[in-house]
């Protein structure tokens, strides 16, 4: 993640929370968002992409063959254990691929591709998390805290070809998943008894010896409306970087991967229960 973008979203956070304080007394009256036991949100993400693949000191930019936007379904959860402890959870997953036609001879996998036939390359992400918090403050209109959790980061990116005459061919460049920790602050904020606000920013890294070494990234902003007590709906903005060099991984000495991930998500929200209890 670049110092700018670190610092905007430190700033970003610290408005936040600054805005959350200044309206607690006008969201006075309660409203349903936090005082969920349970909510489900899901919508569409529209991502821009950056991601890069060093493998053995090569360098390839994915996004000069591959769509650096791409338009992907996202869920994310909660779950209000007590009063003060929660779990949050979430899922979103990208996949792309393009084919061309080769003007030039090429090799996939060690077998060498005439020109003129069809190349194909896919590439495949996937990001979830896990995280237990506490909030630290916690009333009808404000909750802050910190979680703990885990960030499971999956990459699979194959090239295949279509020779005339032959069968097709297909080469996995690599395929690994790898679980991240991290921490993270948030904070959801009652602006009126329909309208709230919400704020996480999450980071952590993790280097295991020689063998892997790698760091992640994850924030979200957003501002949901609450029409009906089970049912809301929400516009985010979630931003995701992670880098990560493994060592033999699959068919390589070295993977180096970094992607960057940032777009809008437009959600809704199914809501449960009480943590009231009334």
């Amino acid at each position: 993640m670049s110092k700018k973008a670190m610092i905007a979203s430190v700033i970003s956070i610290v408005m936040l929370f600054a805005s959350a304080q200044g309206a607690s007394a006008q969201g006075a009256s309660k409203n349903q968002t936090l005082d969920d036991r349970f909510a489900i949100r899901f919508g569409l993400y529209y991502p821009s992409i950056d991601t890069s693949v060093k493998i053995n000191d090569v360098k390839f930019d994915f996004e000069e063959v591959l769509d650096d936007n791409a338009l992907t379904g996202a869920i994310q959860g909660l779950w209000r254990i007590s009063d003060r402890f929660r779990l949050n959870f979430g899922y979103w997953a990208a996949n792309r691929d393009e084919t061309a036609s080769s003007g030039q001879v090429e090799s996939i996998g060690g077998i060498t591709i005439p020109a003129g036939s069809t190349i194909g390359a896919t590439f495949d992400t996937s990001y979830a998390n896990v995280a237990l918090g506490f909030s630290f403050v916690r009333s009808e209109t404000t909750e802050f805290g910190v979680d703990i959790g885990l960030a499971m980061l999956g990459l699979k990116s194959e090239l295949g070809a279509s020779i005339p005459g032959l069968p097709s061919v297909s080469y996995t460049v690599f395929d690994e998943s790898y679980p991240l920790p991290t921490i993270g602050l948030y904070l959801t904020q009652a602006l009126s008894p329909k309208w709230s606000i919400f704020g996480r920013i999450g980071a952590m890294g993790l280097e295991l010896g020689d063998e892997f070494k790698g760091t992640v990234v994850d924030a979200i902003g957003s501002v949901e409306f609450r029409p009906w007590k089970n049912v809301g709906l929400g516009l985010a903005y979630m931003y995701n970087s992670a880098d990560a060099t493994i060592k033999d991984a699959g068919p390589t000495d070295e993977l180096d991967v970094e992607w960057q991930f940032n777009g809008p998500l437009l959600y809704l929200t199914l809501g449960f229960g009480n943590v009231s209890g009334k």
